[in-house]
């Protein structure tokens, strides 16, 4: 689990470099940079959820059966709630004169890239599995 949490991150900060170029292209202005500072708190957010998705994986694993999905639902109804909480916390800075739009505009951006970086796992996964099944059949 914590090399999937890693190539998380990796790509969720790739995705970031690539969000701030398109809002650099897009902007061309000062409000390029409003534009990152969004993204990069909202992927920011979405670090602390790929670990903390990680240790709730690994405490529902340790926990006896007929508990683990209550305790996995739990933790994913929080994590939601989370994303609410820094998307609120989003559109009110946005609504500050120096930050406007950009910065909202940025923060949904960002908050995008942990679907992206989730359904890229896929990419791994199967690398992975067609590794240790040819090391597993020599």
């Amino acid at each position: 689990m914590e090399t999937y949490a890693k190539r998380m991150s990796l790509v969720t900060c790739i995705l970031i470099i690539i969000i701030t170029a398109g809002g650099v292209v897009f902007y061309q202005s000062a409000d390029a940079l409003i534009f990152a500072l969004g993204a990069m708190v909202c992927a920011s957010s979405n670090i602390v959820k790929i670990y903390w998705l990680k240790k709730s994986v690994e405490k529902a694993t340790d926990m006896e059966s007929a508990y683990a999905p209550n305790y996995v639902r739990g933790q994913g109804m929080l994590r939601m709630l989370f994303t609410l909480a820094v998307l609120v916390g989003a559109a009110f800075l946005s609504q500050l004169e120096v930050l406007g739009f950009a910065f909202l505009f940025g923060a949904v951006f960002g908050l995008l890239t942990m679907p992206v970086a989730a359904y890229s796992m896929a990419l791994f996964t199967r690398k992975d599995f067609n590794e240790k099944g040819a090391n597993h059949h020599v």
